[in-house]
């Protein structure tokens, strides 16, 4: 009954097997991924890529607004953060001196 089961009744398609293509701003799951009918949507294949909130820039960068949104599943530095300026386009007001152009500033402003 199994293989009769089979022929009629066939599995739903998975996400590699699909031709699913899923749209800008979402990333594809795992092509083993089961649909839940027999045609494939958007909430069986594609997952919606993060935004940079969750990303920590390292030092010497400030991270861009939280709800710019990532190209892919990852974020990465380019898309979430920017690198401070330095003290190289600050003028110091009388009776300071300058620290030097190549210091980096501790935030963006």
């Amino acid at each position: 009954t199994r293989a009769w089961v089979s022929s009629f009744c066939p599995g739903n398609p998975t996400c590699g097997s699909s031709s699913y293509s899923c749209p800008s701003g979402y990333s594809s799951k795992a092509s083993t991924t089961i649909c839940a009918t027999q045609t494939c949507a958007q909430s069986d294949c594609c997952t919606a890529n993060p935004n940079c909130d969750a990303y920590t820039c390292p030092s010497g960068y400030t991270r861009r607004t939280s709800s710019t949104a990532c190209s892919s599943a990852t974020c990465t530095q380019s898309e979430c953060c920017t690198a401070n300026p330095t003290c190289g386009a600050y003028t110091c007001p009388s009776g300071y001196t300058s620290k030097g152009s190549t210091v980096v500033c501790a935030s963006a402003t």
